[in-house]
């Protein structure tokens, strides 16, 4: 008798659940304690701007070396660091600005003190990011990734020495555009990004 009632109530289970009726016996619940969500800022800006105008490098020439000093200011908080990208982007497409940009080289050093030497010429102090030990690497491949901001930190700041040059022997002529009354437009672009 047992067995016939044990077939019984297992039929009626699989009716019940075919009309979609939801049995309270097959729910269950648990709670997580200890879960926060954390907010934080992050500020990244360049001499105490959100946007840095290096002016007008009117002195480059084959053989010739431009040097200009970042100050590079960051802002972290809710347990984030800083990793900032530095790209250079072409902002005037035309032929001979294209061709111009082409053809400079940079070098990036990045310096803990304000102090540290960024000449046109010698080793700048710092630790070189770009650029082939010691030398240049094109100005259109630029991009480097550092990190500014540790997750032990509230903020920090870095002093960027970038130097550009046309390497000597460059031709005067490069894909139909006389080199020597180019203009090129070109913007230094630095993006952050948090991280834990």
């Amino acid at each position: 008798m047992k067995r016939v009632f044990a077939m019984i109530a297992g039929v009626a289970l699989v009716l019940v659940t075919g009309t979609g009726v939801t049995l309270a016996l097959w729910n269950d619940s648990e709670t997580i304690d200890g879960v926060a969500i954390r907010s934080g800022v992050l500020m990244l800006d360049i001499g105490g701007q959100t946007e840095y105008d290096m002016g007008t490098v009117d002195t480059l020439y084959p053989g010739a070396v431009t040097a200009t000093r970042l100050e590079l200011n960051g802002h972290a908080s809710g347990n984030l660091g800083l990793d900032y990208v530095l790209t250079s982007v072409l902002t005037d497409a035309s032929s001979a600005s294209s061709a111009l940009f082409g053809v400079v080289d940079a070098q990036v050093y990045v310096q803990s003190s304000a102090s540290a030497e960024c000449a046109t010429s010698g080793v700048p102090g710092g630790t070189q990011v770009y650029g082939d030990a010691g030398g240049y690497s094109d100005l259109a491949a630029l991009s480097v990734t550092e990190s500014l901001v540790s997750t032990t930190e509230l903020a920090n700041t870095d002093y960027l020495c970038v130097r550009l040059t046309i390497p000597a022997g460059t031709s005067a002529t490069v894909d139909g555009v006389e080199l020597s009354d180019a203009t090129s437009s070109f913007i230094l672009n630095f993006a952050g990004e948090g991280i834990r």
